[in-house]
């Protein structure tokens, strides 16, 4: 069904604000999108669309016809007006305010019969964030949490640096390690911790069994609590004088470990 448009022309217009306080991870239901790619990976992956905003600078009449119908409540505006609700420097005439998606335990799981659900441990930048969500569904992750004090994978920044993947992987914030490691415990994971410290070479692991992944920020590594709790130690070989890599590359570098072992 077609929505009813609603013509914005002024800065003072509540909705500025809410598109903001989306971007912001303000509104903590509800998560943006910006520009047409990204805008477009949300409608396809079926995400609810509460408030979708266009300007002339879009030129998809397709999206705009997807988001008119799609969308609860459909606004068009001018491209500077546009440009005020936008957290990009180059809007592209195209915003939509999301639903964030509800994330269970079977959701984090899958239908996987070895779930690999992979935690982000003090990332707070977000776009760190954002390209650990990207590699982990490219290396065939079930789920992501997200530890409480680290960046919000629903923010502008975080969305943006998974490049769409937050629409589709399973993602929980806000968790405590307390509830992350009761959740292993709780579903039969072993807990893999990785970080430059581990006695373990990562590829000395089984990885084919039922595996939550932890990792954590570049220069610090995983807090004690992780280790403590951890079934394997884990760390990457790297040649000196490089002491630490890029908390998204040594996810990546671990999570295709499993992919290549569940494969073979």
């Amino acid at each position: 069904m077609t929505r009813p448009s609603k013509s914005l022309t002024s800065v003072k217009n509540p909705a500025v604000q809410r598109f903001r306080d989306a971007a912001s991870g303000k509104a903590p239901q509800q998560m943006l999108a910006e520009g047409v790619r990204l805008v477009r990976e949300a409608l396809d992956a079926g995400m609810q669309v509460v408030e979708a905003a266009v300007s002339p600078k879009l030129q998809d009449d397709e999206l705009r016809g997807l988001l008119h119908q799609r969308a609860a409540a459909f606004l068009d505006c001018s491209d500077a007006l546009l440009a005020r609700m936008s957290a990009l420097d180059t809007p592209q005439g195209v915003a939509a305010v999301l639903q964030r998606p509800d994330c269970s335990d079977a959701a984090l799981l899958g239908d996987e019969l070895a779930p690999l659900v992979v935690v982000a441990a003090g990332v707070r930048d977000p776009g760190n964030l954002g390209a650990v969500l990207r590699t982990a569904e490219a290396a065939g992750a079930t789920g992501c949490i997200s530890i409480r004090g680290g960046a919000d994978p629903f923010r502008d920044k975080a969305v943006r640096g998974s490049m769409g993947s937050i629409f589709r992987l399973p993602v929980r914030h806000g968790v405590t390690p307390e509830e992350a490691i009761a959740f292993a415990e709780r579903q039969h994971l072993q807990l893999v911790v990785a970080d430059g410290a581990g006695p373990i070479c990562y590829t000395d692991v089984d990885l084919r069994k039922p595996t939550m992944l932890v990792v954590g920020a570049e220069a610090a590594g995983v807090a004690a609590e992780w280790v403590d709790a951890a079934t394997a130690h884990v760390h990457v070989p790297l040649r000196e004088p490089v002491e630490s890599l890029n908390v998204a590359v040594a996810s990546g570098v671990v999570l295709f470990e499993a992919q290549r072992q569940r494969r073979g």
